[in-house]
């Protein structure tokens, strides 16, 4: 009877009339994703060879122009041999603009590398970057970091230099910055969507469904069992796709790509900064994801037993998982007298706890992995607790006839 229930209650989901067409958005939304916005995406490390060209053709100009009045030693004023510099400047574009014409991505990426080391103002200068961030110097300082991790491990190792693994763009290398921007959150709110009418649903058929010969509280754990299997299918269906789709315009990647990963708040040097392998940092962010989307499926029935209304659940719901981004700044690091640490929203947008990011914005070090899979354990423990305890108040009878 339990698998039959089971059997019956995930083919209720997946031929929900609300669950389809939210399957074909989220669909698009990926296509338009992988097809357009990622291959697109502008980052501080995007190359405009239109621009670069123009400032060489200003560069040369104004060198002819020193060079006819004798202006090429030391500028009185500021001390600094212009006229030299300019032609460093020149020499250097001129080379990083042949390479990436050529498609010579080692080549590009090895000047751009020598362009950029000791030179972090470039970073920390360019006000276009995190313009809204509350401490923008700091995110610009910490991207800096990143970027000469990044250049110096794929110059140092083996791997085949090509545009997409330059800019993050192959099959890997997305879905690691999926998961570890708002990834899991779209992930998690899928979850949330799915699991927010299997109770509701119900009270249309309560007739027939009050003589189903199982516990009260077996029939909530099946349907959550089945509403997460159902979910787990389709996020994974998501994230297949989407590497796919990656990989066949910029390639596939590699499991031991080193990912930057800040592990210590002390010097905000690169000491305070370690490498992980996109394999590990996959398997620990897509192992705690199961954790949190059973926390909310479990989170949505108890919601489902209150409000009996699925938008109601949905609403409550998509407020709690969001609550870390709308009610805690970059200086929240207690809430109600506690450490921000112990508190299972800190860790529901897990890829930053992986590679250390959460700590970095809260500037904090008590934010860890094993605190946070602890965390999620404890608090699915009192979900589960609260769950318990409630589907003994709020009967069957009492759920479909009060």
């Amino acid at each position: 009877m339990n698998r039959n229930y089971f059997k019956h209650e995930f083919l209720i989901t997946s031929r929900s009339r609300r669950n389809i067409p939210f399957i074909l958005f989220i669909s698009v939304l990926l296509l338009s994703y992988c097809l357009i916005l990622l291959p697109n995406e502008e980052t501080k490390e995007t190359y405009h060879p239109e621009e670069v060209k123009e400032y060489l053709a200003n560069l040369e100009v104004e060198q002819e122009f020193r060079e006819a009045k004798g202006n090429t030693g030391i500028n009185i004023m500021t001390g600094m041999p212009v006229h030299a510099m300019n032609a460093y400047y020149y020499r250097l574009n001129h080379a990083l603009l042949t390479a990436y014409e050529d498609k010579n991505y080692p080549r590009f990426l090895y000047l751009r590398n020598f362009s950029l080391l000791g030179n972090e103002y470039e970073y920390t200068s360019d006000e276009n970057l995190f313009a809204l961030s509350p401490f923008p110097g700091k995110d610009r300082s910490h991207l800096y970091k990143q970027t000469m991790m990044r250049y110096e491990d794929y110059l140092t190792n083996d791997y085949p230099i090509t545009y997409g693994l330059m800019y993050e763009k192959t099959g890997l290398q997305a879905l690691q910055k999926f998961l570890q921007t708002n990834g899991i959150l779209f992930i998690l709110f899928c979850a949330i969507f799915f699991s927010s009418d299997i109770l509701s649903r119900d009270r249309k058929n309560k007739s027939v469904l009050q003589g189903v010969p199982l516990s009260w509280y077996r029939q909530l754990n099946l349907k959550s069992l089945s509403a997460f299997f159902y979910s787990l299918l389709v996020i994974i269906g998501i994230l297949i796709v989407g590497v796919i789709v990656m990989s066949l315009q910029f390639g596939f990647g590699y499991f031991d790509l080193h990912v930057p990963i800040m592990i210590a708040q002390e010097t905000f040097t690169l000491e305070d900064y370690d490498v992980m392998s996109i394999a590990s940092f996959l398997g620990k962010t897509l192992i705690a994801v199961p954790l949190v989307v059973y926390l909310f499926i479990r989170l949505n029935v108890i919601l489902g037993l209150l409000f009996k209304n699925e938008w109601l659940v949905l609403l409550v719901s998509s407020l709690l998982l969001f609550s870390d981004r709308l009610f805690v700044s970059r200086t929240t690091r207690e809430i109600f007298g506690k450490d921000i640490s112990f508190f299972p929203q800190t860790y529901f947008d897990f890829g930053k706890i992986v590679n250390g990011d959460k700590s970095f914005l809260l500037n904090t070090e008590t934010i860890t992995y094993m605190k946070g899979i602890v965390v999620l354990f404890v608090t699915i423990a009192v979900i589960e607790l609260m769950l318990f305890i409630l589907s003994k108040i709020i009967n069957k009878r009492g759920f479909y006839f009060v």
